[in-house]
Formats: C-alpha cells, sequence, structure tokens
C-alpha cells in the first residue's frame, strides 16, 4: 500500500506543471463557489435585516429628501435633512396609527471631533421602537446627559465610552450589526443635542449644520393594521412638505436589486463550472491518450485493470483535493478581507452569514470541486484502460 502511494505521488510530481494546472482548474472552481455563496447569504442577510431594522412601517422625512433615508437604510450613507416638529400633530391627528417617535440627524465634520467620523441621531428614548429593540441583550429605559448607544462598527473604547466634541460619553448599549447605515451611527437623547451642539461649538469641532431645538428629521411611524398601510400614506399625502417611505418600497428596492446582483453571480459562477468542465475533459482526454503506453505496462507486469483505474483516479482524486482545499481556504479569505473593505466602504447591505452556513458553504464548494476531477475523468480511464493484458 506505501508503495502504491508513493508511485502516485511520483506520477503526479513528475508531471509537475500538468498537475498544478489541475490544481489551479480546482481551486479556481472552488474559490468562485465559496466568494459568490459568502456573498450572495451576506447580502441576502443584510436585505432582510435592513427591513427588519426599519421597525416602522412608515417614514416621513421632509420633501425632496425620500431618497436620501432610502439611500441610509440602504447603505452606509450618511445625511443630515430636516423640518419643523410642527408636523408630528398633523401625523397624529391621522386614524390608524399605533406609535410615532422622532430621530434629528447630524453629521460630523471629519473625525478630529470624535474618535471617528459618525452620523450622530438624536432619538426620543420614551417613543422609539426602532433602535431600542436591537441593542445586545440589554434594555435601557434612559439616556442620560453624557450617555450614547453606539452601532455595531462605532470604535468604542475598551472603557466602552467614545469621545465627541472633547468629551467621553458613556456607551450604554451596542446594537447587533445591520449592515446597514446604523451601524456606523452614534444615538443620543434629542433632549440632550442642544448640550452636545453647545459643546461642539465651544470646543471649535462642529457638525456640518447646526440644528434648532424644533428641528426633526424623520418621523417613524408604526400602524395599527399592516393591510392599511396604503391608506394612510393617501392620508399622510395631504400634508404639504414631506417624503414618504414605507417598508414595502424598501424591501422592494432591495429585493430588486439583490435579484438582479445573484443572478449576475449565479452566471458568473454557471460559466466558471462549465468552461472548467470542458478543460478538465480535454485535459484528461490528451493526458489519457498519452498514459496509453504506460498505462499498458501496468497490466502487463500483472497489476489488474482493477488497480490501474484505482491508481489513475487517486492520482486526479488528489489533485482535486489539493485545488479545492486551496479554493476553500483562499476564498474564506478574501471574503474576510472583502468583508472588511465594503464595510469602510459598503454600497450594499452586507452581514456575514452564520457558522453553520459557512460550514456548509465549505462542504458544498470543496465536494463539487474534489468531485469534479474524477467524473470529468473516469469515462475516458474506462476506454484507456484494457480489458486484456496486451502480449
Amino acid at each position: 500500500m506505501v508503495t502504491f502511494n508513493k508511485l502516485i505521488l511520483k506520477s503526479i510530481s513528475s508531471k509537475f506543471y500538468r498537475s498544478i494546472g489541475l490544481v489551479v482548474i480546482g481551486f479556481v472552481v472552488s474559490f468562485s463557489l465559496i466568494m459568490t455563496s459568502l456573498i450572495i447569504i451576506g447580502m441576502k442577510h443584510g436585505s432582510e435585516n435592513v427591513v427588519d431594522r426599519m421597525g416602522a412601517d412608515i417614514i416621513v422625512v421632509p420633501k425632496n429628501y425620500g431618497s436620501e433615508i432610502e439611500g441610509m437604510l440602504l447603505t452606509t450613507q450618511k445625511s443630515y435633512f430636516y423640518m419643523n416638529d410642527s408636523i408630528v400633530d398633523k401625523i397624529k391627528s391621522i386614524d390608524g396609527i399605533d406609535k410615532i417617535s422622532t430621530q434629528t440627524f447630524l453629521m460630523t465634520l471629519d473625525a478630529s471631533c470624535c474618535d471617528q467620523s459618525a452620523q450622530i441621531i438624536g432619538i426620543d428614548i420614551d417613543t422609539d421602537f426602532t433602535v431600542t429593540p436591537w441593542m445586545d441583550k440589554k434594555f435601557i429605559n434612559s439616556l442620560d446627559e453624557g450617555e450614547i448607544i453606539a452601532g455595531d462598527r462605532v470604535a468604542v473604547r475598551e472603557n466602552k465610552t467614545f469621545k465627541m466634541f472633547g468629551d467621553s460619553y458613556k456607551v450604554s448599549a451596542i446594537l447587533d450589526e445591520s449592515g446597514s447605515m446604523m451601524d456606523n451611527t452614534v444615538f443620543v437623547s434629542r433632549k440632550n443635542m442642544p448640550v452636545m451642539i453647545d459643546k461642539a461649538r465651544k470646543a471649535g469641532q462642529g457638525i456640518v449644520k447646526e440644528v434648532g431645538a424644533d428641528d426633526i428629521s424623520a418621523v417613524l411611524i408604526s400602524v395599527i393594521d399592516k393591510s392599511q398601510i396604503q391608506q394612510i400614506v393617501g392620508k399622510l399625502s395631504s400634508i404639504d412638505g414631506i417624503d414618504i417611505v414605507t417598508t414595502d418600497m424598501v424591501s422592494s428596492k432591495l429585493s430588486s436589486g439583490l435579484k438582479e446582483m445573484s443572478t449576475v453571480y449565479i452566471l458568473i459562477i454557471a460559466l466558471i463550472v462549465v468552461v472548467s468542465i470542458l478543460l478538465l475533459y480535454f485535459i484528461y482526454y490528451i493526458t489519457l491518450n498519452e498514459r496509453k503506453s504506460e498505462i499498458e505496462i501496468l497490466r502487463t507486469i500483472g497489476i489488474s485493470r482493477r488497480k490501474v483505474k484505482h491508481f489513475l483516479i487517486s492520482e486526479i482524486s488528489i489533485i482535486s483535493f489539493a485545488g479545492a482545499c486551496l479554493g476553500v481556504i483562499l476564498g474564506f479569505v478574501f471574503y474576510v478581507v472583502l468583508y472588511q473593505i465594503i464595510k469602510n466602504t459598503n454600497k450594499i447591505p452586507l452581514v456575514s452569514p452564520t457558522i453553520k452556513e459557512e460550514i456548509i458553504i465549505a462542504l458544498y464548494g470543496f465536494l463539487i470541486t474534489f468531485i469534479l476531477g474524477p467524473i470529468c475523468a473516469y469515462t475516458r480511464i474506462n476506454k484507456v484502460c484494457p480489458k486484456e493484458v496486451i502480449k
């Protein structure tokens, strides 16, 4: 058995460049399967998170800023826009509304004012129903002066603080990852925002635009009956100076974008697999034809047809195994690098797959690549292995 294994390895090393070429083909297939699957599932999770994280059925923003709020929800885009809070009374007068909460957006000029450049959102902790449910297993009833809630990607210090405008703020809770703008956001109490703006002014470190006490950026609405959302949107449309964004609108855009991107990725991977199968088939067709005399010699010295076939399949399996392993390992490594890049320059919502999903992806990427080589070569092996020993 040891001699047989040494013979297989000797055969692989004797045709070094051919073996490397076959390993590379296996690597490309495995790498492509792993990367594509991780990205598609990551986008799927990110899209689902965005819709879940909205919390609100309807979001009302100032006129001409509907696309801005969609951009904030769908990517890590930061923005700011304002309207007077008198709009809230008009919205409250509409029947069918269950909950209302307001938010105010600030955006820092640069990282010099804070531990990192961040979107700052003022929330009403007493009425909020979109942020606090996503904190990391911690519920808080209030945000006192000097306290904040941090997004998953905010650079919180080891002592659970975040420095803004010359002061250190206690991080009362950290949100779970969402793959959206919320991950890079610092949440503060709206009632404490005037004090924060004053500190920024005194420190000579500002925000993009100063905000009045009566300014709000968005009104988040939860309705009593989800089937009545469109009717309520119709009533809200009678209010001047606002844009309206619904969960269905965001979900539709996400689904459409995800479907288009998934289709492109699937077509690319299908093309790679088909081309790889053709390459492997023709390479094994040529190389096995070239080895006819070698195979006939093995048969002549008494090695059975079954053992010769086993020898060839084992050789091809080792090469496929190497390519599959290399593709799986580097696929995950490159995905981690890509994920970090997307986290910093995110134009799509992306959340890492679960450990279970990663294991499944690794197994199917490995198995498909591993069996591809032997399958492509099997028919030719049967033909080049003579049933009778040549005398």
